[in-house]
């Protein structure tokens, strides 16, 4: 399964229709790619094998086998196996509160599904079983997950995720939120910059460049990046060049050359030099070891 993500870094989720807004993804990290962005659906990952590592704003959280989270609307994040070391097995269940909302402003909007995606405070629920009610929607994200494998299931699906939403209402209920040390203001502002970066990056864009974007001053955009994201504009800048180069190393066969131009490197040794920097192999290596048919 590929991540895609929009220009604006949100996630274009595979396989997820305005016909049947939910979907399950099984993800095997660190095989699937996932940088930093977010997408309007609710998400509920749950770890089959190994440890993950979950990066948003607010710090860094890790999972282990049989362990869950619950990623509220627009929540900005990356993921990955803990420490670098071994692969991880999630099933990865997405869905768009319209699904259990219904139409607009209806009861079960208001009432129900409001009430979670318009919490500021609400960023991540970890459910590691501490709780009966937590051991439930363990328990019955394992039976969706198997539900999955039947065909014509869309409606109990649905119900389904009913029961495991009035669970985690009452978990969050229990549950007393820290507040949050990151303001919304921020969130909008390096979205909107990395939304620049993802169009411009092609090009020579400077520090100023970037905060520009946002309306922002050069310290700011740094403390943005850096209080979000943990790395500089710059920094993240060469990863998302290096990304893309991944992707055209696998997907064609274009030569080195042409793609440390085409992803805003000015020569191919200072490219081969990132690259092997930030991916660890050489852009030779990385090709014959990922390269698919063409």
């Amino acid at each position: 399964m590929k991540i895609r993500i929009r220009e604006n870094q949100a996630e274009e989720i595979e396989g997820l229709s305005s016909e049947y807004p939910f979907v399950l993804h099984h993800v095997t990290l660190p095989e699937t790619s996932v940088p930093w962005h977010w997408h309007e659906e609710f998400e509920f990952d749950y770890i089959l094998r190994g440890t993950m590592e979950l990066t948003t704003s607010a710090g860094t959280y890790t999972f282990h086998e049989n362990e869950a989270v619950f990623l509220n609307s627009n929540v900005l994040c990356t993921m990955g196996c803990a420490g670098g070391q071994g692969a991880v097995t999630v099933d990865s269940f997405l869905f768009h509160p319209i699904l259990l909302g219904g139409h607009f402003k209806s009861i079960f909007e208001t009432k129900y599904i409001q009430p979670v995606s318009q919490n500021k405070k609400l960023r991540i629920l970890e459910l590691r079983g501490k709780t009966k009610q937590q051991q439930l929607i363990l328990s019955k994200l394992r039976r969706l997950s198997e539900l999955q494998k039947n065909e014509n299931t869309e409606l109990q699906t649905r119900n389904l995720l009913s029961e495991i939403w009035l669970l985690l209402l009452d978990e969050i209920q229990e549950q007393k939120l820290p507040d949050l040390p990151v303001s919304s203001i921020q969130q909008d502002r390096i979205r909107t910059m990395m939304s620049y970066i993802h169009e411009h990056y092609q090009e020579k864009i400077s520090l100023e460049d970037i905060a520009r974007s946002a309306a922002v001053g050069r310290r700011e955009c740094l403390r943005c990046f850096q209080s979000l994201i943990h790395k500089s504009p710059f920094e993240y800048l060469l990863d998302y060049r290096v990304e893309t180069a991944q992707r055209l190393l696998r997907t064609s066969s274009l030569p080195i050359l042409d793609i440390a131009l085409q992803t805003g490197f000015s020569n191919e040794a200072y490219f081969c030099k990132v690259f092997k920097r930030i991916s660890g192999k050489t852009p030779n290596t990385y090709r014959k070891a990922h390269r698919r048919q063409i």
